[in-house]
């Protein structure tokens, strides 16, 4: 046993050797086609490359094809130059001559490649806060004393999608994801001195679909979008908690908020509000952030804001749920009215915006390709100069 294991790590030392070894071959290799170049002797290069050019790590296959384009050019080989340069954008997709380095001839020849992404897919995840916009206040207790807040909790989405390139600055985005939001709404002060407060916490499907504008060079990318969304409700779970401020004692006692009291809250089971609503929703988004290039991939911030176009809760099923066959003596149809007889609780009609932050990973789907329409005006001005 011991000696099959210092058998496959002496085996795999003289693999690794012999990787590092054919590595230096090749740099060798590549050094000696760049000083035939320099000595003018271009017919030789190709049959010297020719060994290494599967061997090349990418950045060597980078240097090779570029001075194979390099050498083609001299030779008056257009096809040969063609698809080595389509090879040079094939190892680093975003390469771009330096005009500082490169000659005028091989910077022409640029001009009528380009290997941008035609698609790029993406996915990300994050946290949200959901602010409720009041359409018309709503309750059951109908005192004028009482007050009712809205209070922000945070949420959290996931999202997977894509970019179609319209220009090198411009795409069109879709996505398909979760989200859930959820917010607090407590109701204070109603018979004098009672509480409520209901949790309520909505579980989404969403397919936004938007334009997005960005820089496509340098390292940093901001990026913008404005955009339009369709929401689809398929859960939701609210909480109710009703507490009771009474003096403690006589229940006759007068009420002026300073004796002892007693707090006698009541929990609900968590209910489901999904006959309170209509499921289907739809929002316009506006957002931006921030894409950082790792190698060909990048890493991006989003900041999201949405703002809910439709009135999420159900007029119809506002007490109980009528939207079923049974009877309305049936047990399911009284126990629907439990948060309004029970609990007190009433939901007012309001819209729902949402400000999301997300930070997910993009992976663009590089395509080397010839030019339609060369873009060598720019490069035709400098020889002129």
């Amino acid at each position: 046993m011991i000696a099959k294991r210092l058998t496959a790590i002496f085996l795999f030392v003289l693999s690794v050797n012999a990787g590092f070894a054919q590595q230096d071959d090749c740099e060798l290799t590549l050094s000696r086609a760049l000083d035939e170049y320099n000595a003018g002797h271009f017919y030789t290069i190709p049959s010297i490359l020719e060994p290494c050019l599967n061997q090349f790590t990418t950045e060597q296959r980078q240097r090779a094809y570029l001075l194979l384009t390099q050498t083609y050019l001299l030779m008056d080989d257009p096809i040969g130059a063609k698809q080595s340069y389509l090879s040079v954008l094939r190892a680093n997709p975003e390469f771009l001559p330096d005009t500082s380095v490169h000659t005028i001839d091989v910077i022409y020849l640029s001009r009528k490649f380009t290997a941008t992404s035609i698609f790029s897919w993406f996915a990300k995840a994050g946290t949200n806060v959901s602010q409720v916009r009041v359409i018309h206040d709503l309750n059951t207790i109908g005192e004028t004393g009482a007050q009712e807040e809205y209070n922000l909790r945070f949420g959290y989405q996931a999202a997977v999608g894509g970019d179609l390139a319209i220009t090198e600055k411009i795409n069109a985005r879709a996505e398909l994801g979760f989200l859930q939001t959820t917010y607090k709404h407590v109701s204070k002060n109603f018979f004098v001195f009672d509480r409520k407060q209901f949790i309520d916490r909505q579980s989404w499907v969403t397919l936004p679909l938007s334009v997005v504008y960005s820089d496509h060079l340098g390292k940093y990318r901001p990026y913008g979008y404005a955009g339009y969304s369709f929401q689809y409700l398929f859960a939701d779970r609210g909480d109710i908690t009703v507490t009771n401020n009474r003096p403690a004692g006589s229940s006759n006692e007068e009420l002026t908020g300073i004796e002892e009291r007693e707090n006698t809250p009541e929990e609900s089971p968590q209910i489901s509000m999904l006959y309170k609503r209509n499921r289907l929703n739809q929002s316009v988004f506006v957002g931006g952030g921030m894409k950082i290039k790792i190698g060909l991939d990048f890493l991006f911030f989003d900041l999201r804001y949405s703002m809910g176009l439709k009135n999420v809760v159900s007029e119809k099923n506002l007490y109980a749920d009528y939207s079923a066959t049974e009877s309305l003596y049936s047990v399911n149809h009284i126990t629907s009215m439990d948060p309004a007889t029970r609990y007190m609780h009433v939901d007012d009609f309001f819209r729902l915006d949402n400000l999301s932050f997300s930070i997910g990973f993009l992976r663009p789907l590089y395509k080397p390709r010839e030019l339609k329409k060369a873009r060598t005006k720019s490069v035709m001005r400098q020889l002129k100069d």
